[in-house]
């Protein structure tokens, strides 16, 4: 099974992220925009893991979620990796609550890691993947377009839960089941 954990968004910034698409899609440029229903904000990718070791993911994400409290997101400004020039993934930053998502996806990092699973080289940005770049057709375009959204606001919520999800891919793209929400109930954050 191939699982992720991630925090998911509220309806209200799901509605921006499918007006600031809109706004991106003015180029001949080639690219897979993500369906907003299925966009999250990734903690840590686990990729394919055997269902046995599927307890042991929820027990170290239940841990962390303990230590920290729930905190506000917002959601804001658009980017793109690894720069505008040369663009591979379009994506929506954090801007306040940044803090409080390096430090749960450090903690699940190092706890998971403890479990048998691999650690992440690079490091860590919190962001949401709007879409990613197949070919370039008008690269000026597209990053005028990205800078104009640069400041650009989705929204706040706040963030009281962290889950546990498995995608499975099909050719119409992936299906999400969440496996387990485990709430924010300790007293760490920003």
């Amino acid at each position: 099974m191939r699982v992720f954990i991630a925090v998911e968004l509220s309806e209200s910034i799901r509605k921006v992220v499918v007006q600031i698409q809109g706004k991106l899609r003015g180029t001949e440029d080639k690219i897979k925009w993500v369906n907003p229903f299925l966009i999250h904000l990734t903690l840590k990718f686990l990729g394919e893991i055997k269902k046995e070791k599927l307890g042991a993911v929820i027990e170290v994400t239940q841990k962390i979620a303990q230590k920290f409290s729930p905190f506000l997101m917002e959601v804001k400004g658009v980017g793109a990796f690894p720069s505008l020039s040369s663009p591979r993934v379009i994506w929506l930053g954090v801007d306040s609550g940044s803090t409080t998502l390096r430090k749960l996806s450090s903690e699940l990092e190092d706890r998971l890691e403890k479990n048998g699973f691999s650690k992440e080289n690079k490091k860590w940005t919190p962001h949401l993947t709007l879409g990613r770049v197949k070919s370039l057709v008008e690269p000026r375009k597209l990053s005028d377009l990205i800078l104009r959204e640069k400041e650009g606001v989705a929204g706040v919520m706040e963030v009281r839960e962290i889950s546990v999800i498995e995608s499975r891919l099909t050719p119409s793209g992936p299906i999400y089941t969440v496996l387990e929400q485990l709430s924010l109930s300790g007293d760490q954050g920003e």
